[in-house]
């Protein structure tokens, strides 16, 4: 009966909007501003709009990709019906191995929220229960969905609040703080890009209980990236106010040191744990995200077969544990900024692949899909190249080696 009220709403569109948003809301906004800014500075809110392009071209590819090929892993079908199957399997590397370090991002900034001395080991907790509950079967969906949306934007909310409502401090003395250049626009864009990852549980679903119609769809995508954007820029103006661009650049957990910095450090607990709360169904959403085109490689036989096996509730717990000890080890050894610099770069890449499928897709039928499709391609490559040294260097290394292994793995090179 559960099952049934829940098809039924994502059928009428009612729970597009949490399915989207409830994976796009968290860390974005939680500690996206702070690299967004010391790339940026002042110039964020180009580096915001040109972020909502890039992921409303992709949203649109992967949308129309996933009407043409059902099932898990839809842009990594197409990329490999229409582009071969290298470019498929360098695309499907990039964004299993993006998602796995934006679990551990995620997870490290939850433990930041909720226990900064213990955080790695915190994230390594948070990030064993989200397993257990995947392979137990736990969908946040419907009202749950509602709910902890709702937290979300109360902690949020409370944050903005406090902000506006304190005489900020004194800014930084003159030369310390961000560049406050143009040419670091890109670079936010590409960090701000992170923030919304988790749209395509709405456009290309790997589960048919998950579809909707076409034009739910479309509002749904439209609501929760307006909804997305203004949430980013309200809290990052809230933070400004607070700390300035220089503050706010070198702040690596902002919304709880602007709490300190306003002197409302009494509600720091009540918004640390609120955070952390929030930032629970996230996590499992790029889990949901790994699981669905890792699902496609081992049905094609790119990944073991036995990866695939299902527990009693249906889900591929292998593959969920998997991707949960990668994810661990990404939590132990690296910092959520840097986790999710190089999640940003390798999910940007993906949907640069995606992209140029999506294209190949819609030669026939032309107009502003395909023309859409062409731009995001070419956003995604110019914001990758944005992203720091690091981040590149790590993606390449995934972009070599993951197709080695699905083809040694396979037996299979074209």
């Amino acid at each position: 009966m559960a099952q049934q009220v829940e098809s039924s709403r994502l059928a009428s569109g009612s729970g597009a909007v949490p399915l989207a948003l409830g994976g796009m809301l968290g860390i974005g906004a939680f500690v996206g501003p702070a690299p967004a800014a010391a790339a940026a500075g002042a110039w964020f809110p180009l580096g915001l709009l040109i972020a909502l392009l890039a992921a409303t071209c992709s949203a649109s590819a992967t949308a129309h990709q996933s009407a043409a090929y059902r099932g898990p892993g839809a842009a990594y079908a197409c990329v490999r019906g229409r582009m071969g199957l290298l470019a498929a399997r360098v695309g499907a590397s990039a964004y299993v191995a993006g998602h796995i370090a934006a679990m551990a991002a995620i997870a490290r900034v939850l433990g930041d929220f909720f226990l900064p001395a213990s955080a790695p080991l915190v994230a390594s907790v948070a990030i064993l229960l989200v397993v257990l509950s995947a392979t137990a079967g736990l969908r946040i969906r419907g009202a749950a969905a509602w709910i902890w949306l709702a937290l979300t934007a109360a902690v949020l909310a409370l944050v903005v609040v406090t902000c506006f409502a304190i005489e900020p401090v004194p800014p930084l003395p003159t030369g310390v703080g961000p560049a406050d250049s143009a040419v670091g626009i890109t670079g936010a864009a590409g960090v701000l890009f992170f923030a919304f990852l988790g749209f395509e549980r709405l456009t290309a679903p790997s589960e048919e209980r998950d579809r909707v119609s076409r034009a739910a769809l479309k509002r749904g995508v439209v609501i929760s990236f307006v909804a997305l954007t203004a949430v980013l820029a309200v809290v990052t103006a809230a933070l400004v106010h607070q700390l300035g661009w220089s503050r706010l650049a070198l702040s690596p957990t902002p919304i709880r040191d602007v709490l300190t910095a306003a002197a409302a450090s009494e509600i720091a607990p009540l918004v640390s744990v609120g955070a952390a709360v929030a930032l629970l169904p996230v996590l499992l959403a790029a889990l949901e995200s790994a699981r669905s085109t890792a699902l496609a490689l081992v049905q094609d036989g790119d990944l073991p077969r036995g990866l695939g096996r299902r527990s009693g509730f249906g889900t591929p717990y292998l593959l969920d544990v998997g991707a949960g000890v990668a994810a661990v080890a990404v939590a132990l050894l690296v910092e959520p900024v840097t986790a999710m610099a190089f999640a940003a770069c390798s999910l940007l890449v993906h949907y640069a692949f995606a992209n140029a499928g999506a294209r190949l897709l819609l030669a026939d039928v032309g107009g502003w899909p395909m023309r859409g499709a062409c731009l995001g391609m070419g956003l995604s490559v110019v914001l990758a190249m944005s992203m720091p040294i690091s981040a590149m260097l790590a993606t390449l290394v995934v972009v070599l080696i993951g197709p080695l292994v699905t083809g040694g793995v396979s037996r299979r090179w074209r």
